[in-house]
Parts: C-alpha cells; sequence; structure tokens
C-alpha cells in the first residue's frame, strides 16, 4: 500500500484576520502532529478550507507539508478536486512541483455527472497525473454517488491506487469488502466515528479531521486494529465519539478550529462563508476536550 496509516485532513491556520494565511501556525501544527506519531498530511482538501484558497496558498501550504514530512519520511496527499477535471488536473501538476506524494480527488461537485461522467474524469486524471491519486467519495457534500460497478472500473486503472470512503453507508462499506480487493487499492476511512470498522473490513488508515486536535489518539487506535486487538480498538473508538460528535457539530472545519484554537495551536478563523462555532458549540467541543484530558 502506498498510504497506510493515519493521514491528518489538516486545517489552514488564518490570522485574527482570514485575509492571510498563517504559516507558522500551520507548519508548527504539523510539527506537533508529527511528534505525535502520524503517517502522512492531506493539506487544501476540505478541512483545509481548500476551496477558499489562492492558488499560490495552496501551492505554499503543500509545499511546507512536504517539507515537514520529508524530515520523517512521512507522506503527503494534496486535496486536488475541483468540478472542473482541467482545474484538477492543474491543481495536480501543481502539487507535484511542490513535493507531494499523492492526490486526493473528490467527486465532482454541483455538475452531479452520470457514473459514466465519474469514470470520464478520473480516467482523464489518471492518464496525466505525474501523482497516484486517491478518489474521495463524500455525497453528503458533493451530492455525488460511486456505484460499486464504477468503484470496480477505476480501481483498474494503475494510477488509481485507493480512496477516501465517507458516505456514511454501511452497506456500502459491506458490498465494497465484498465485491473489490483492498489488499490491492487502500480503503482509508473517511468518517472519524467508523474508523475501527473500516480497519476491520480490511482498510489501511484513515483521513481525518478529528486527527488535528487527538493525533496521539487517533494512531493508538490504528496500531490497535493492525495488532488485531478488536477490542481495545472498539472501545478506544467509542471513547473517541464525543469528540468527534464535537468536531462536527457544525460545518467542518470550524469546530477543529475552535478546539485547536483553545489549546493554544492557532486562531479558530475560518473563511466566508464559513463562520465560527455558536456558543453552545463551544461548550460542547470543550467539554469533549475535557472528557479525553486533552484540556
Amino acid at each position: 500500500m502506498l498510504f497506510k496509516g493515519v493521514f491528518v485532513a489538516t486545517v489552514t491556520p488564518f490570522n485574527s484576520t482570514p485575509t492571510d494565511v498563517d504559516y507558522k501556525a500551520f507548519q508548527d501544527h504539523l510539527k506537533t502532529l508529527t511528534e505525535q506519531g502520524v503517517h502522512g498530511f492531506v493539506p487544501c482538501g476540505t478541512t483545509g478550507e481548500g476551496p477558499c484558497l489562492t492558488d499560490q496558498e495552496r501551492k505554499k501550504l503543500i509545499k511546507i507539508s512536504a517539507e515537514v514530512a520529508r524530515e520523517r519520511n512521512l507522506k503527503v496527499i494534496a486535496g486536488c478536486g475541483s468540478n472542473s477535471t482541467s482545474n484538477a488536473l492543474r491543481m495536480i501538476l501543481e502539487a507535484k512541483d511542490e513535493g507531494a506524494d499523492g492526490v486526493l480527488v473528490v467527486t465532482p461537485y454541483y455538475n452531479k455527472p452520470t457514473q459514466e461522467g465519474l469514470i470520464a474524469h478520473y480516467e482523464h486524471l489518471a492518464d496525466r497525473s505525474p501523482l497516484p491519486i486517491v478518489l474521495y467519495h463524500v455525497p453528503g457534500r458533493t451530492n455525488v454517488t460511486f456505484q460499486l460497478s464504477t468503484l470496480k472500473r477505476l480501481f483498474q486503472h494503475p494510477n488509481i491506487v485507493g480512496i477516501k470512503e465517507a458516505s456514511g453507508n454501511h452497506g456500502f462499506w459491506m458490498g465494497m469488502a465484498q465485491s473489490l480487493d483492498w489488499k490491492q487499492k487502500t480503503v482509508l476511512a473517511g468518517d472519524d466515528d467508523a474508523f475501527a470498522l473500516i480497519q476491520q473490513l480490511g482498510g489501511g488508515g484513515i483521513i481525518s479531521a478529528t486527527a488535528n486536535v487527538a493525533p496521539r489518539e487517533f494512531v493508538d487506535l490504528f496500531k490497535l486494529t493492525e495488532s488485531g486487538k478488536w477490542n481495545e480498538a472498539f472501545a478506544l473508538q467509542k471513547k473517541l465519539l464525543p469528540l468527534v460528535q464535537a468536531m462536527f457539530v457544525e460545518t467542518n472545519p470550524s469546530p477543529v478550529k475552535y478546539a485547536l484554537s483553545i489549546l493554544g495551536r492557532m486562531e479558530k478563523t475560518v473563511r466566508l462563508p464559513l463562520v465560527s462555532v455558536s456558543q453552545k458549540s463551544e461548550e460542547m467541543i470543550s467539554e469533549s476536550l475535557k472528557q479525553l484530558g486533552l484540556l
């Protein structure tokens, strides 16, 4: 497997006003994650507010990620999704120039392509990409859903190496486990509350938003699954549930950024159209951190 382990869908810190990226805070955050044992970073995705970043900001964030990753032989999977195939390819080529090891490409949103359109989109990118591609299935955000037959077709392409599966559809996961070879293509959990379950089905790790806040706990959970200690793994998964729920009480990444702000790691600032979480959500987030002993 090219990509295995705990990959953090990294946030993009902004200064107290969202006009400027706080690159120092970003670099410090990556180093903290590295010290906690994570296996890689996924910058400029949904959690990184990728659609709200300029091209120059994207490139610099990927470059910093690659520089920090190289120090510990970690991997960088850059978020390069777009509802425009040509734009996605441009971002992929830029990610390669900045040192990424792979790219995460979400299903094209808004356009609502057919299954044949999805195949054409990904095969076009995979034929031209200098980096391995991880598919990203998150119909709750894109309103676009993979069919199993489509995944079978796409998994035949040698440059498509896996999928971040965030549909929340247990039946679909079972269908994937039954009909796709998870030893040949990496299945990375995209739902933080389903990490242990995806691992038990044969998954290779996770791309996690909550791991920004609790990286050590997600690394420990991964180690338990790798050791086959399933009772302990599911016990830890249940222990993490209040934090996971708090991190998605409002639109990601606003809760994650608030949590990191009260941990003293960065400002809670997000870019419009996102806004900071409500006071009620702040209280829920703080309580979940206390329950885990993080605050």
